[in-house]
């Protein structure tokens, strides 16, 4: 069965170091590091000019119930989408992602899947096996075609052709996991189970911004805010607009906390707690004044 090697991926040690990086310098936050660091050493750094999603659908099943959590954990990647059909025959199903992540043009999946058949999809479809600089990948004639990666443990995908495989296999180094301003994100939000990230503008007063959801061991679904500024008087500022934003928004962001991050006097964050009567991703679908408030920046 042909089955496609990350033949860059970052050893453990590596993967380790980022990781004590990244929570090290929490100076007293209870904060941990996620499954997103690692999501994020998966895609190139060039994804940084996308919004890039996260989503780690098991965290949910383990702590919350799948009908409350059903429309913020939706997979709504490309290569997936009704409007665009793919070769997969019904082979891929949401059901068996486990977690993923991606950008506008590339992504990774990984779950429980069943390689042959997908492959068999793939090749009923006119996809042919193909070789570039040691990584094997599916793809048809055509430059624009995208090209997937298959085993029974993970799917990826490039919409770049495969000069373009990088943005999926990173060297070393180069993922956005490397890059300073997603690492201070990651700390920031904590174990979140989705992260909606905007994209790295690093001229901006705003740099990054970030939106992670996190559910306890109760159920209970709390939204955090995070912001990387250009500076300390960027970040006062931020912090400033968001709390006017929670005044007058009231009752719909009641508990809503804004901090400007312990240790890092650059990054603002604000926790958004869901009442029982709200839905987790109300940040992202109707209540926006937040993400709004940072244009006033």
């Amino acid at each position: 069965m042909p089955i496609s090697l990350r033949r860059s991926a970052p050893p453990a040690a590596f993967a380790a170091l980022l990781l004590t990086a990244v929570t090290g310098c929490s100076s007293g936050s209870d904060d941990e590091a996620s499954g997103l660091l690692a999501a994020l050493g998966e895609l190139s750094e060039d994804a940084g000019s996308a919004e890039v999603l996260y989503l780690d659908r098991a965290l949910v099943r383990e702590h919350g119930d799948a009908k409350t959590y059903d429309a913020i954990t939706q997979p709504r990647i490309r290569m997936m989408s009704t409007y665009d059909p793919q070769p997969w025959d019904k082979q891929l199903k949401p059901s068996r992602i486990d977690s993923l992540v991606e950008s506008s043009n590339a992504g990774r999946l990984k779950g429980s899947f069943d390689a042959a058949a997908l492959i068999k999809s793939l090749k009923s479809d006119g996809y042919k096996q193909r070789e570039k600089d040691g990584r094997q990948f599916w793809q048809r004639s055509g430059t624009k075609q995208p090209l997937f990666q298959v085993s029974d443990d993970e799917v990826s995908y490039s919409t770049g052709g495969a000069d373009a495989l990088a943005d999926v296999d990173p060297e070393e180094g180069a993922s956005l996991a490397d890059k300073e301003d997603y690492q201070r994100v990651v700390e920031c939000l904590g174990d979140v189970y989705r992260a909606d990230v905007m994209p790295l503008t690093a001229g901006k007063r705003v740099r990054l911004s970030a939106l992670g959801q996190r559910v306890s061991a109760e159920g209970r679904n709390t939204e955090v805010m995070c912001v990387v500024a250009k500076d300390r008087t960027t970040a006062d500022r931020t912090a400033g607009e968001l709390r006017s934003t929670v005044r007058d928004g009231a009752p719909k962001f009641d508990g809503a906390k804004v901090t400007i991050v312990k240790g890092d006097t650059t990054v603002v964050r604000v926790t958004v707690p869901d009442s029982g009567t709200q839905r987790p991703g109300r940040l992202l679908t109707h209540h926006l004044q937040l993400w709004m408030a940072l244009h006033d920046v």
